[in-house]
């Protein structure tokens, strides 16, 4: 279920919980009409009425009680609700003429919290007929005196007015505190993410700083090492003790780059020849299957955090295929409208909604890890002005789409 459809989920079983409240101030409004004042009301039909609404919405409680995925829509159903209901009960109790007529401004007012602006301005046009409807039932003995059809028909325009504050006033001040609060979110969200950024950016310095000196003194004891025994194994050591150090100078390079914010163009053709090399080198277990768009008058303005962002999201699609006993990933390119579009495919399991709403912003459990490669991926990729998308293949595992800008080659 997604954020969204639990918060309305949430606001809905609000809307019930409260709507018992008012069902009962409704019984007991018909009880002292009918034991106190001795109105001459159709009362059985009255607590029909209330009746039924009242087994509706015990359903409905228990409906939304199971945390359905619940659409925005519904709001306008349950609004539509609670007019209908009202509506009913005014009917069989004098009509227009009933003092609390006016409450048929209530479902406006929520709709004008609750609902974006055409539903509201259809919930506004239900109250308006629902009460003209009231109006234009009335006995005509009512109406055919002077004075109190025009207090009717005064009644029915101070309605019409109240509705329209309601629209005009209170359903802008609704929608600019929901865009604020939807901003203050978006800012938190980010805020939590770039401290995040900060701490991993910060451990990855402090652990390469560490790592130089005991990569370094393992180098010189393989080198003595293979001088005593000339070893395979040996030979093997000392090539990833060497990989290791040229992550950590790439590592110092990369840094120095990002201070002096240095980019460049990357042509397309060097670009995924790289990536070849690069994923050849760091698994060659797995099959990869490349269909990649080489133009040559094209590349990428970019810098050289580019390359471990999109070799992350490439082990993220080699760990999950081989979670699912596959070792094939695809990965492809394709260029529409002055954009670099890269697929990467993996044949794993899939990812749940939640994670696929997670991921990449924050640092979640996966079944990988805890996300993180897709996070630095993703903040690396937002960086450099592209767009980071994630979904699930309608087949079998999920895809990751990362878009850049191209320029021409100069």
């Amino acid at each position: 279920m997604s954020l969204s459809h639990m918060q309305t989920n949430r606001q809905l079983l609000q809307l019930i919980k409260l709507r018992n409240g008012f069902i009962a101030l409704q019984l007991l409004v018909v009880l002292v009409a009918e034991l106190w004042f001795e109105y001459s009301l159709p009362y059985t039909t009255l607590k029909i009425i209330v009746g039924v609404e009242l087994a509706i919405n015990i359903a409905l409680f228990y409906y939304y009680k199971g945390n359905r995925n619940a659409h925005p829509i519904e709001f306008l159903l349950q609004v539509s609700l609670d007019i209908l209901f009202l509506t009913l009960l005014l009917y069989f109790s004098n009509g227009a003429t009933n003092p609390f007529v006016s409450l048929l401004l209530l479902p406006v007012a929520i709709a004008a919290v609750t609902l974006p602006k055409p539903w509201l301005l259809f919930v506004t046009f239900m109250a308006l007929a629902a009460y003209s409807t009231l109006l234009f039932t009335l006995d005509h003995q009512q109406m055919h005196m002077i004075d109190m059809q025009q207090h009717f028909v005064g009644m029915w325009l101070t309605f019409v007015l109240s509705a329209l504050v309601v629209v005009l006033i209170v359903a802008s001040l609704a929608r600019a505190m929901r865009q604020q609060e939807r901003l203050v979110s978006q800012l938190r969200e980010e805020q939590l993410r770039q401290e995040q950024l900060v701490a991993l950016g910060t451990s990855a310095a402090q652990f390469a700083h560490q790592m130089a000196t005991p990569l370094a003194t393992a180098n010189l004891l393989t080198e003595e090492l293979e001088l005593q025994h000339n070893n395979l194994f040996l030979a093997q050591l000392k090539e990833q003790i060497g990989l290791c150090s040229k992550r950590l100078q790439d590592f110092r390079v990369m840094s120095e780059e990002l201070k002096q914010n240095s980019r460049r163009q990357i042509p397309l053709s060097q670009l995924f020849f790289h990536l070849q090399q690069d994923i050849q080198l760091n698994f060659a277990d797995v099959q990869v299957c490349y269909q990649f768009d080489n133009s040559e008058a094209f590349a990428v303005y970019t810098d050289s955090t580019l390359f471990p962002a999109l070799l992350n999201l490439v082990q993220n699609a080699v760990q999950a295929s081989k979670q699912n006993n596959n070792h094939k990933i695809e990965m492809s390119s394709k260029i529409e409208q002055q954009q670099l579009v890269i697929t990467i495919r993996d044949f794993g399991k899939g990812l749940s909604e939640e994670a696929l709403l997670e991921l990449g912003s924050t640092i979640v459990q996966s079944d990988q890890g805890f996300g993180m490669g897709v996070l630095l991926s993703h903040a690396t990729l937002e960086r450099l002005g592209a767009q980071f998308r994630l979904y699930n293949h309608s087949e079998e595992g999920a895809v990751v789409e990362v878009v850049m800008n191209l320029v021409e080659l100069s």
